[in-house]
């Protein structure tokens, strides 16, 4: 909630994650994220979604990559994921990541992937419903989507 103490940062991409991995984590809710508008073609719940992809994947980054050019999912632990959700949970959202191997992953397919299927995406997709997969050493899949903080 915008009050006198609220305060407003300008900046890009790199800009706020550093403004937002850089210290601890804050409250749940406590930073207010604002969104550049979408493209015309794209529906506002992939935009956020890309959005949030782009600023978790970041976070991993920054935190977990220690010098290196990118961060292998595969090697964080549970509680480094949990780690990254507190900064998430500032910024008003939950991050969901589940983890699968092949056969899991088999009985726990969801369809439509609406970020390989984007032309399926409607008004009133919800943003839990959106996620992007990645499948590491041919062997885990990674299943990643968010939601509004409750």
């Amino acid at each position: 909630m915008e009050n006198k103490e609220t305060e407003y940062i300008d900046g890009d991409a790199d800009d706020f994650t550093i403004y937002l991995f850089s210290k601890e984590p804050q409250e749940k809710n406590s930073i207010k994220l604002e969104l550049s508008k979408p493209d015309k073609d794209i529906k506002i719940g992939l935009h956020i979604f890309q959005e949030l992809l782009m600023i978790f994947t970041a976070g991993m980054k920054y935190l977990y990559a220690n010098g290196k050019e990118s961060v292998n999912i595969n090697e964080l632990s549970m509680d480094d994921i949990k780690n990254i959700n507190k900064y998430i949970a500032s910024i008003g959202f939950i991050a969901i990541v589940e983890k699968f191997t092949i056969e899991e992953y088999l009985s726990n397919m969801k369809l439509p992937n609406y970020f390989v299927n984007k032309e399926l995406i409607k008004d009133d997709t919800l943003l839990r419903d959106i996620y992007y997969e990645v499948t590491v050493n041919s062997s885990m899949i990674y299943r990643i989507s968010f939601d509004f903080l409750k």
